[in-house]
């Protein structure tokens, strides 16, 4: 059952002298924060999947699960594989606590080893972007504050619209929308929208999470003889050497890389595990598209209008 967290009630004011006083106009560029009445017509019905993130592995590297869908009523949580084929149900309620913010508590069909209801959050990161994520474990620590695919929760990016086929000549460059940034399993964009993009030129890139700023850029070179492709980059900003996990001195940061369709494409590099005084070649690339203590994911797409 969908159940609003709060009320808005308007009072109306009068003065001693029996006029009223005005309602104060809302300030230009903000607009009302839409109700749980009229935000779950946005939630409810079929999702498609473009990450299912827990114990730091990304389900949808293992065949059952690309491809799959989620469909969402207010009593209901089913996660079926693309033939049809049931992989995760639960009984669910939602919870409006602010917009764009829910609270979701799914009891999984046939139970859990704790008997556990287990507690989420979800928020509508875009208009056609859903994402949810709830404990799986250690039920006592309560309610997950961010969106996390780690040891303790289950993380789930989700898309209104289909993935198409994948182009038969990948290209990166662009400016890309970022829908999600792992980093130890955790997405660093939290609840609300954010404007940060990823801008390939032919042969440099950086995150830019404002127009003014690159948290993450350099050089880069794509294999497409390997599967999955590798993208070998060459960091220069932080500095090589430098920044909160320091990249290598050597700049060189081994990644792989896949368009999920035209228009998404997904991409996994190691931020750390390496000594500087091993040789570059021996850095491992990622084996998948996941996150954990040493990988990071990015899953980004064309912006749409």
């Amino acid at each position: 059952m969908i159940r609003t967290g709060f009320m808005f009630l308007v009072c109306g004011l009068a003065m001693a002298c029996g006029t009223a006083v005005p309602v104060m106009a809302q300030k230009p560029g903000k607009s009302t924060p839409p109700t749980a009445e009229e935000e779950w017509p946005s939630i409810e019905g079929k999702w498609h999947v473009l990450l299912g993130h827990e114990a730091d592995k990304n389900l949808l590297d293992r065949p059952e699960y690309k491809r799959s869908v989620v469909t969402i009523s207010d009593k209901q949580l089913q996660w079926s594989a693309a033939d049809g084929k049931p992989l995760f149900a639960a009984a669910c309620t939602w919870k409006q606590v602010a917009s764009p913010q829910w609270e979701v508590d799914l009891t999984p069909e046939g139970g859990t080893p704790e008997a556990a209801t287990l507690p989420g959050i979800a928020t509508l990161f875009d208009k056609d972007i859903l994402k949810i994520s709830w404990r799986r474990k250690n039920f006592e620590k309560g309610r997950p504050t961010i969106f996390n695919g780690g040891a303790e929760q289950a993380y789930l990016l989700l898309s209104r619209q289909p993935l198409g086929n994948p182009p038969a000549k990948p290209d990166l460059v662009g400016e890309w929308q970022l829908l999600t940034v792992l980093d130890d399993a955790n997405d660093k964009f939290g609840r609300g929208r954010s404007t940060s993009v990823a801008a390939f030129e032919a042969d440099s890139f950086a995150w830019k999470p404002t127009k003014q700023g690159v948290n993450f850029g350099g050089g880069y070179t794509v294999d497409h003889s390997t599967r999955p492709t590798r993208i070998k980059f060459n960091i220069n900003v932080p500095p090589p050497g430098t920044g909160a996990t320091p990249t290598p001195r050597d700049g060189f940061v081994p990644g792989v890389v896949e368009f999920l369709d035209e228009d998404t494409v997904q991409l996994c590099f190691a931020e750390s595990g390496w000594r500087d005084s091993d040789p570059p070649e021996s850095r491992k690339y990622p084996q998948g598209f996941y996150s954990d203590g040493n990988m990071n994911l990015w899953i980004f797409r064309r912006p749409k209008p």
